[in-house]
């Protein structure tokens, strides 16, 4: 088949979801095997009609009876016809290029007549309504409008783990079988930087850079509540209280939250350990797993973070949130910590500074997992999902 991978343009500032996307377009329309992927998006606008020409200039005639008379004003010129809506531009591109299916990964759908894939990156609506980023400002209404019919029209629907397809089948009446897992891929870059390959990013002195002195954790998170900053700061907090110090560094846009932390690393007593190094380029990310002692990744949302993988291939040890689904994808590598329970994510801290055998012996694992999770994989098993839908698909033109 040939499937047509709707592309639009993301900041970098969307975190995973742009590196995300940013492989899986160049994998993509790299791919050689069974099913062929091209890049697709809504073309631009019609460019405009040419303006009428100028009416003639107003003059005086003699009329039959020897009187002068006005040339009457010509008739306005008809409006412009309306340009294409976007929906029956990028209808009209699918049609012209003679696609079979459209593949929207983690991007609302454009319906054009033509079946496609949807990816679905998360339901935390449905599951943890309460937080404001799914929730307030007509965002819950919004997501159930969009991705409820979505779901349910959609010819395949992939999900990166079982327990999203259980909850996708749950909330929305889906068959299973119209719903896979594919877990997402390990970033491009990390793998490169783990295997040694010369066009990787450069590893960066992200101490000197920030002016970051001793061990530190990272957190690579929006700031977002669901992030759950709050619960990591408490866990540093309790760790001074013990006599150990470890500072901590946060990257990532702003969301609204921020000064929040900010207000309550001063509260807990621990703003000189805190840093707030707001967003940052990617390869300073890459670097700060180098340097960092472990990947403090205690988000409340999940399982399907990128940051893990990205840690993981990079010998970062992680330190992740204890939610269903984490162990079957990464392993035994990461120590798994209850997210809101501060007591458990700075036992977890602790465990990681105490124990280097067990630490090596982790990373070791956590390694094998991330370098194996890569695209190559990602696309065969797309390609047997694909497989499935093509003696379908083959019954109209």
């Amino acid at each position: 088949m040939k499937i047509g991978l709707y592309t639009t343009g993301v900041p970098a500032t969307l975190g995973g979801g742009f590196v995300l996307r940013d492989d899986m377009a160049r994998f993509a329309t790299a791919f050689e095997g069974r099913h062929q992927f091209e890049l697709v998006t809504i073309p631009p606008e019609d460019p405009p009609p040419s303006p009428p020409p100028p009416p003639p200039p107003k003059s005086w005639t003699r009329a039959k009876w020897d009187w002068l008379v006005m040339t009457p004003d010509p008739p306005p010129p008809p409006p412009p016809p309306p340009g294409r809506p976007p929906e029956k531009r990028l209808q009209d591109e699918v049609v012209a290029r003679k696609f079979d299916l459209l593949w929207f990964n983690h991007i609302n759908p454009i319906d054009t007549g033509l079946p496609y894939v949807i990816n679905v990156w998360d339901l935390q609506h449905r599951l943890q309504p309460w937080f404001p980023e799914v929730s307030a400002n007509g965002e819950w209404r919004l997501r159930e409008t969009i991705w409820a019919d979505a779901i349910q029209r959609a010819a395949l629907v992939t999900v990166g783990s079982q327990e999203a397809k259980e909850q996708l089948c749950h909330f929305y009446g889906v068959p299973p079988e119209n719903v896979h897992v594919l877990p997402f891929p390990t970033p491009q870059n990390a793998i490169d930087i783990a295997e040694g390959k010369t066009d990787a990013p450069a590893i960066v002195d992200v101490r000197a850079k920030y002016s970051i002195r001793g061990d530190f954790l990272f957190y690579p998170a929006q700031f977002w509540p669901h992030k759950n900053h709050v619960n990591l700061l408490l866990a540093v907090k309790l760790l001074r209280q013990r006599g150990r110090d470890i500072a901590l560094v946060l990257t990532g846009a702003n969301h609204g939250n921020r000064a929040h932390l900010e207000t309550a690393a001063q509260d807990f007593g621990i703003a000189d350990l805190v840093h707030f190094c707001g967003f940052v380029p990617y390869e300073d990310i890459l670097s700060f797993y180098r340097a960092a002692k472990a990947l403090s990744y205690v988000s409340l949302f999940g399982p399907e973070n990128l940051p893990p993988l990205e840690a993981m291939a990079m010998e970062c040890p992680v330190i992740l949130s204890d939610i269903p689904g984490v162990r079957t994808l990464f392993g035994e590598g990461p120590v798994v910590v209850q997210p809101r329970n501060p007591q458990s994510i700075a036992d977890g801290i602790q465990f990681v500074l105490d124990n280097p055998e067990q630490i090596r012996a982790r990373i070791a694992a956590g390694k094998q997992i991330a370098l194996r999770n890569n695209w190559t994989r990602y696309f065969a098993m797309l390609q047997d999902i694909l497989d499935e839908f093509a003696t379908v698909r083959r019954c109209w033109p």
